[in-house]
């Protein structure tokens, strides 16, 4: 079988190397970047399968798989879900997933109207694109309006009222062409100036309630889209339980620690059931895992080869402010062996973001 992934970022490459060792599946990635209307045709016509390594895929481009829809995994129907954040909070809702107060927003009358509305703080956000914290206005006085709107506004915008959060957790699972789901670990994730910056599990302290409740929910929103393929769902956990905020129909960043942190990854779930196989075990091979993101400058990352219990993905990527250029896992057999070793590689974290707070 044939599988084309649209997308040769860290992403795509992972993905094909998850599956390297299945010589049945020959992986194919397309340059989104390199783009022309007759080489996604030809790439299209080539494959069995279609899937994708992101949901911000230019609208022409996604008109052009409708011919091949029953090719694509996941669907089409859930790629555009999740291009949108209004179409997104609306799935959530209709999944039984709670998520904040939200309204749509298209002029600055809109915005003004969502203050009183929603109340604040609020977040603006635009409906597509964005992510790592761009496309986003906080807006914590009646005053924010215009400068919000001349930000990021002359566009479809979701206002969302802010949720009191004790930290974000994302949950993400694998749902084969059966029916079949199967969900990984929850990691504790901690963001900086919008960026994820490393996952931990277990997440301390994490309720069985809320880790129940985290996998019902995303269970619910898989099967309500027939979903094939991997699927996040990145959560705020409060102290009245768990909340909703984004959704990611592919493999995620809070998901590399898989790799080598769970019998089957992220990725290769992915690729197994988008190609009707059976789904790999979830199962954490260790008590204690870490994944580090890796910022803007890759030689922090170079003590982890010195490290045996820490292991360096670079990305290959060229180096500027704010891009992710690789990961680091730290697997260990406790919770204090991960954090001794995390110290070793504090460099990779900013001041004051290691270690997390307590909860």
């Amino acid at each position: 079988m044939k599988i084309g992934i649209l997308g040769n970022g860290q992403l795509g490459q992972m993905l094909m190397d998850s599956v390297q060792d299945i010589p049945e599946l020959e992986i194919s990635l397309y340059d989104l970047r390199a783009h022309s209307d007759d080489a996604l045709d030809a790439f299209l016509a080539s494959v069995d399968r279609v899937s994708y390594e992101t949901e911000n895929i230019p609208a022409h481009i996604v008109a052009r798989l409708e011919p091949v829809a029953e090719k694509v995994y996941p669907s089409l129907k859930a790629l555009k879900t999740f291009q949108n954040r209004l179409l997104e909070k609306n799935a959530l809702r209709a999944a039984g997933i709670a998520t904040a107060d939200f309204c749509a927003v298209n002029s600055l009358d809109d915005v003004k109207s969502a203050v009183v509305t929603l109340g604040l703080p609020i977040v603006l956000k635009t409906t597509t694109e964005g992510y790592d914290g761009k496309g986003q206005y906080v807006l914590r006085s009646p005053d924010d309006a215009e400068p919000a709107w001349a930000a990021i506004g002359n566009r479809e915008l979701i206002a969302e009222a802010f949720v009191k959060f004790e930290r974000e957790t994302s949950v993400i699972a694998s749902r084969d062409v059966n029916g079949n789901i199967l969900v990984f670990p929850m990691t504790e994730n901690i963001h900086h100036e919008g960026i994820l910056r490393y996952s931990l599990f277990p997440a301390a302290g994490l309720s069985a309630a809320k880790a129940a409740l985290a996998e019902r929910y995303i269970r619910q929103l898989a099967d309500s889209l027939d979903y094939v393929g991997t699927i996040t769902l990145e959560l705020f956990e409060t102290a009245d339980g768990l909340v909703g905020n984004e959704v990611a129909p592919r493999v995620h960043n809070s998901g590399h620690w898989s790799i080598e942190g769970t019998e089957a990854s992220q990725f290769r779930n992915h690729m197994l059931a988008i190609s009707g196989r059976a789904l790999g075990a979830t199962t954490p091979k260790y008590p204690a895992v870490a994944m580090l993101n890796v910022i803007s400058d890759e030689t922090p990352a170079e003590k982890a080869e010195g490290i045996s219990n820490a292991f360096r993905h670079s990305y290959g990527k060229e180096a500027r402010p704010a891009r992710k250029l690789g990961h680091v896992t730290v697997v260990a057999q406790s919770v204090a062996e991960r954090d001794a070793t995390i110290d070793q590689l504090s460099a990779l974290i900013p001041a004051g973001v290691w270690p997390p707070v307590q909860h």
